[in-house]
């Protein structure tokens, strides 16, 4: 499988929308952040997204996602290390909330205290379902 890392484009938003939208992840904000989305294209065709958010006041890896046919092939790690290198001039450490915690260990990331992430997001200290979130909150520590 010969795939090509590349940023994301405006035609791309329906493609990641419907893989993030197999594994139950946020779409709104896709079309907003499209400019902070990188792909994995094989042959012509997404089959992977990634996004390095800095919106909220801390860098977070967030919506990354393959086509369930390329799960387990390498483009996960593909995708986090074109965005932990995009990270590294721009920050000292990444954070993630995952329900994919075996996925982030492997790449080095350690689980925070849940209530930190009452400290470190605005929605979720704003959340209703905050007790009941499954998200582990995890850093990544660049330096």
């Amino acid at each position: 499988m010969t795939v090509n890392i590349r940023n994301a484009s405006t035609n791309d938003i329906p493609l990641i929308k419907s893989i993030l939208s197999q594994y139950i992840l946020e779409t709104e904000l896709v079309e907003e952040n499209i400019d902070q989305f990188i792909v994995a294209e094989n042959v012509g065709k997404v089959v992977g997204c990634a996004c390095l958010d800095n919106s909220a006041g801390v860098i977070e890896l967030r919506s990354i996602a393959l086509m369930p046919a390329c799960k387990n092939k390498g483009l996960g790690h593909r995708l986090f290390k074109t965005l932990e290198q995009r990270a590294k001039g721009m920050t000292d450490r990444i954070y993630v909330r995952t329900t994919a915690r075996g996925f982030f260990d492997k790449m080095g990331f350690r689980a925070l205290d849940n209530s930190q992430k009452r400290v470190l997001w605005q929605d979720c200290a704003d959340c209703d379902k905050f007790d009941v979130c499954m998200q582990v909150p995890m850093v990544l520590k660049l330096r």
